[in-house]
């Protein structure tokens, strides 16, 4: 799995991973909150995925730097925190510090699946 390190940082939190769009896709509680991309298919955005609601974005880009919208997919409420970035360690420490206290501005609760 990409980005053992931001994993770690995140305990004791109680996640859960699921496989989406083949890359690693984790919730608190019934919320997601982010995705960790390393998939080739989707190599222009290699980071951490954020999930937010497009209002809480201008709020989300004055305390981390480096986040932007997602390229590869055309998914407008979720912004990546790209891999190769300069400050990438320390803007992923910020979203593990907003996670930790449950920031409003972090995660969406997924539409129900039609049967």
């Amino acid at each position: 799995m990409p980005f053992e390190f931001f994993i770690e940082w995140l305990y004791p939190l109680h996640l859960r991973h699921k496989k989406m769009f083949g890359i690693d896709a984790f919730y608190l509680e019934e919320r997601i909150v982010f995705a960790l991309c390393k998939n080739e298919k989707y190599h222009k955005d290699y980071g951490i995925w954020i999930a937010t609601k497009k209002e809480h974005h201008q709020k989300l880009k004055h305390q981390l730097t480096s986040i932007r919208p997602l390229i590869s997919i055309g998914i407008k409420t979720w912004l990546v925190l790209p891999e190769n970035h300069d400050a990438f360690e320390e803007d992923a420490h910020t979203l593990v510090t907003l996670l930790k206290s449950g920031s409003p501005l972090i995660g969406n609760i997924p539409k129900k699946r039609k049967p």
